[in-house]
């Protein structure tokens, strides 16, 4: 204990900093940039994950030719975010800091190339004085340090208010286009999705390996990305509204058209806004759609039960091919459904 204490002294305001670090708060108005390459790449961070990033990246000079460790008080963030109750980001933070070690980015860098990174080399999470110290990988460099064209940069106080982590994804996609020469941008569905993560596969234990495919229909991204996004951006300086582009029947693209400063219009089709799935949800109303369960009976079944249970409950189902009396399952609906309703009142 005392040894983690002499890496620390009394700074300011009678606070606790690391004594090789320069405690610099974080400001409203401190620039965040990224390259353009970086930006269009696949990110799959949670909204926790993005508040650090996005701290991390306004602690970047435009002078810096180096990376140096950045630290970031979370009180800085809880202030920023303007959150009421900030305490449980504290406990959020110590939850997701080796997550954000983890986190591989892909990107295109040029036409026949694909390049995976890590965003951050090291990444420290003091308890006891609630602070972070973040290192960026060095394979970061041309695309956060010494910007000087096809970079994109929006203002910390904006960006770091989402509670969403499609939220912060489809804020920074927006803010490229933020300029009297564009004031739109159109994604087919593919690219949509790759931006945003919603097709990966998860390595489990024993080499086995999950495929998702979060939110396969247009209707399900429309209700839990883009209508709660319009909602929380139509608080920032880019308030949007999107509009699908359809080939034949099927939704293919969305056009999205920045108001810039324009009154929103009301969606009369869902009025008020619903809140956004968590990302562990996301995957488990994506495995139970499987089964053709309604929107309805998914909803009771997350409302009802933990995740930890809904995910024995569809493991059971996914591995059982006979019933109770050793005939084959000719009905899997059926049969998932009378499992789901004993176990969460589905009606």
């Amino acid at each position: 204990m005392d040894d983690q204490l002499s890496m620390f002294y009394l700074g300011p305001e009678g606070i606790m900093v690391p004594t090789d670090a320069t405690p610099v708060p974080l400001r409203g108005d401190a620039q965040v940039a990224l390259s353009n390459f970086l930006l269009n790449g696949q990110f799959r961070l949670n909204y926790i994950e993005w508040r650090l990033f996005f701290a991390m990246l306004s602690c970047i000079e435009e002078t810096d030719t180096e990376f140096k460790d950045y630290f970031i008080r979370v009180q800085d963030i809880i202030e920023l975010a303007e959150l009421k109750s900030g305490s449980h980001l504290y406990e959020e933070v110590s939850k997701n800091i080796k997550g954000l070690m983890s986190h591989v980015v892909e990107w295109e860098e040029g036409p026949n190339t694909t390049r995976y990174a890590h965003l951050v080399t090291d990444a420290t999470y003091y308890k006891k004085q609630g602070i972070v110290k973040i290192t960026p990988h060095p394979d970061m460099k041309p695309h956060l340090l010494q910007l000087r064209k096809e970079f994109t940069q929006a203002q910390l106080k904006q960006c770091i208010r989402f509670s969403s982590t499609y939220t912060s994804r489809i804020y920074m996609l927006l803010k490229q286009f933020d300029s009297p020469k564009a004031g739109h941008r159109i994604m087919s569905i593919t690219e949509f999705r790759f931006k945003l993560g919603l097709d990966y596969t998860e390595k489990l234990s024993k080499g086995k390996e999950v495929q998702y495919n979060l939110y396969p229909k247009y209707s399900d991204i429309r209700r839990w990305i883009l209508i709660p996004a319009q909602e929380e951006i139509a608080k920032t300086d880019i308030p949007f509204e999107f509009t699908p582009i359809k080939t034949g029947r099927k939704v293919t693209a969305i056009k999205f058209t920045l108001l810039k400063g324009k009154r929103l219009r009301p969606t009369p089709e869902n009025p008020t806004p619903p809140k956004q799935l968590t990302e562990r949800q996301a995957m488990a109303y994506a495995r139970l759609s499987k089964f053709k369960f309604t929107d309805y009976q998914i909803h009771r079944i997350l409302q009802n039960g933990n995740l930890i249970d809904i995910n024995k409950a569809c493991y059971e189902v996914e591995n059982t091919n006979f019933n109770k009396l050793g005939q084959p399952i000719e009905n899997k609906t059926a049969y998932a459904y009378g499992i789901f309703k004993k176990k969460f009142g589905l009606e």
